[in-house]
């Protein structure tokens, strides 16, 4: 019964100091708190701007190490890439080197079945651009006015225009640094086709609508719906093989077709200066 007493009054003596110890800790937090709360803002921001300058040039020291591997990897990785595209452009150079003597011997071969055949090349066609600045005409714009610039003195009335689609019409009227041009579905149009899938010839002619006519066919031509037709270049003004229009209908008496461009958006156009045609001194020589 004594023993147990003892160590009763030791268990009371080790709570008692731990409860003044937390007191203690509790007390000093308390004080701590009230510091804190106490101090002025400026006081802590100047610290805090203190310890930022101190420790700034030491962040930038150690941070200077992994700056030069990142350079220095960035660097490495370009000169790879140079290197990869160094031998690339190699290869590329060998295989253009290659081509290049192919296309000299075709071009020799072509040069000597030309003599045999006695084959003549088309004239080479130049080209000049305009705008379009307004519609003239009907609802159906059978005439557009088009500005030149200064290529103005190269355009002759005659010359094809074209735009990204094919055949627009042909140049009327040119008046200083603005022209005419006279489209193909003008009344007055009238264009010496080819069909691209059976060679048959034949006139396309305008009618003042969105529809074209066909004439002038053989009466065994195979025309089919959705054919393709292009200039012939029988008469000298046009370029042959330029696209123009599709067969939309095929009947007994008449044979439609539709232009392949869309007159609301043409923006820029392109002119031809392409003429072989004869003049009338020579034509009746011929004739």
């Amino acid at each position: 019964m004594q023993r147990q007493k003892v160590l009763f009054l030791k268990e009371n003596y080790v709570l008692r100091i731990l409860k003044n110890f937390m007191m203690a800790g509790l007390f000093i937090i308390a004080l701590l708190l009230i510091l804190v709360h106490k101090v002025d803002l400026g006081v802590i921001s100047g610290i805090s701007k203190g310890i930022f300058y101190i420790t700034a040039p030491v962040l930038h020291v150690v941070t200077l190490p992994s700056e030069g591997l990142s350079y220095g990897y960035k660097k490495a990785s370009e000169i790879m890439n140079v290197y990869e595209e160094n031998e690339r452009l190699k290869q590329e150079n060998e295989e253009l080197y290659l081509l290049k003597d192919s296309l000299r011997a075709v071009e020799a071969e072509n040069i000597l079945l030309k003599d045999v055949l006695h084959y003549y090349d088309i004239p080479k066609i130049k080209i000049r651009t305009a705008r379009v600045i307004a519609e003239t005409g009907n609802a159906f714009a059978n005439a557009l006015i088009i500005y030149l610039g200064d290529s103005a003195s190269d355009i002759k009335p005659g010359y094809a225009v074209v735009g990204k689609d094919g055949l627009i019409g042909r140049i009327d009227i040119v008046s200083g640094k603005y022209a005419r041009i006279s489209l193909i579905t003008d009344i007055n149009s009238k264009i010496p086709v080819i069909t691209a899938q059976s060679r048959d010839r034949g006139i396309l002619i305008g009618t003042n609508s969105a529809e074209l006519k066909l004439i002038f066919t053989p009466l065994l031509a195979e025309l089919h719906k959705g054919d393709l037709l292009v200039t012939s270049g029988i008469g000298g003004g046009l370029p042959p093989d330029i696209p123009i229009a599709r067969i939309k209908r095929t009947n007994t008496d008449t044979i439609t077709a539709e232009p392949l461009y869309n007159p609301s958006k043409l923006e820029i156009v392109k002119i031809l200066l392409y003429d072989i045609a004869p003049s009338k001194e020579i034509l009746k020589e011929l004739e």
